[in-house]
This record gives structure tokens, C-alpha cells and sequence, in this order.
């Protein structure tokens, strides 16, 4: 079993790298073209799989990949489950290649930022109440910051941002196999997509 520290030691840099993807949906608020910006994570999720499939095939290179990035990796990352880092890349460049471009900021700010701070308000708040599993806390987070960046950057009004965060809250909730960076990023992108055709 992973201890308290050693847990807490690879969180903060996994999480500080998850939330840096928020370059996709800020770059996109920016102006940056979408088919760029769908064309490059496309070619990192292609890199990605790559990277997945040999670690499959080579001890050498599942060693090497393992002592390289293993403080980053979760137990069942390790065994040669794929990395949230795969997932999030493959949700990404699907909402980017499929979703109009406000639902595609609203769900990759979801993927990026809402799971993030899910993530470090539930972890905080489970650490402080000595208790574990997913937090009323960490889904309030999840929740505020989801609809703020759909509305600050997607320019959603406020009751449809708010609906944008209550999605990505309840589908980042459930330990489900599926991984929770497809399941806030997709879900996301299919509410906003369908909000903007009523």
C-alpha cells in the first residue's frame, strides 16, 4: 500500500502537469485556430498510445518509462494500466476534432482545471477529516470552477455554466472503471454542445 506521503509527493506534480493543459481551452479563448490545436493533440495522443503500446511489448522500455516518470504514476498505472495522461490527450483531441468551439473550451477547461480541483479540494479535505474516497468538497469544486471557466472563457451565461458544472461534478463523482479525465471532458462536451443547438 502506497503511504500518506509517498501519495501526497507524486499528487502535487501529477496535478501541477494536469493543470497546465488548461493552455488547450485557454489557447483556444485566444484565438488559436481549432483544427491547429485538434491536429496537435492528435499527434501527442498518437505519441501517447505509442508510448502505451511499447510499454506492453519491451521490459526495456516499460523499466526505462517506469524510472523516468514512475513518481507520477498511480499503483495501477504502473501495471500497465493506461496513464491519465493517455485519456486526458484522447478526450481532448476528440471534443477538439467534434465539439464547436465554445463546448470545446467549456469541456477541455472541465478536463483540465474542474477534475484538477476535484482532485486537490477532495484529497485536502479527506486528509483534514481523516477520511477517504470522493468529497462533497472536491465535487463543490469541481462544480464552481467548471462553471466559471464556461462562462468566463466559453462564454456560456450563468444558469447554462451552471449546468455545465453540475455535469462535471456528477460524472467526476462515481469510481467507475472509466477513467474520470474522459467522463468530465466528454460529458461536458456533449451538454455544452447540445445547450448551444436549443
Amino acid at each position: 500500500m502506497t503511504s500518506p506521503g509517498v501519495a501526497r509527493g507524486r499528487e502535487i506534480p501529477r496535478k501541477t502537469l494536469h493543470l497546465l493543459t488548461a493552455a488547450v481551452p485557454i489557447g483556444l479563448w485566444y484565438g488559436v485556430p481549432q483544427r491547429v490545436v485538434a491536429t496537435a493533440l492528435v499527434a501527442l495522443f498518437g505519441v501517447a498510445c505509442t508510448v502505451e503500446y511499447l510499454r506492453r511489448r519491451s521490459p526495456a522500455f516499460a523499466a526505462r518509462f517506469t524510472s523516468t516518470v514512475g513518481m507520477l504514476l498511480r499503483p495501477h498505472e504502473v501495471t500497465f494500466g493506461v496513464t491519465g495522461a493517455t485519456w486526458l490527450l484522447g478526450a481532448f483531441a476528440l471534443t477538439c476534432l467534434s465539439a464547436p468551439l465554445s463546448a470545446a473550451i467549456a469541456a477541455t477547461w472541465a478536463g483540465a482545471v474542474g477534475d484538477a480541483a476535484a482532485a486537490i479540494v477532495g484529497r485536502a479535505w479527506s486528509e483534514a477529516r481523516a477520511t477517504s474516497g470522493k468529497t462533497l468538497a472536491g465535487s463543490a469544486a469541481c462544480l464552481i470552477t467548471t462553471a466559471v471557466g464556461a462562462w468566463w472563457f466559453a462564454g456560456f451565461g450563468a444558469t447554462a455554466a451552471g449546468v455545465l458544472g453540475v455535469t462535471a461534478a456528477m460524472v467526476e463523482r462515481p469510481r467507475v472503471a472509466l477513467d474520470d479525465n474522459v467522463r468530465v471532458t466528454v460529458a461536458v462536451a456533449i451538454t455544452a454542445a447540445v445547450m448551444l443547438r436549443l
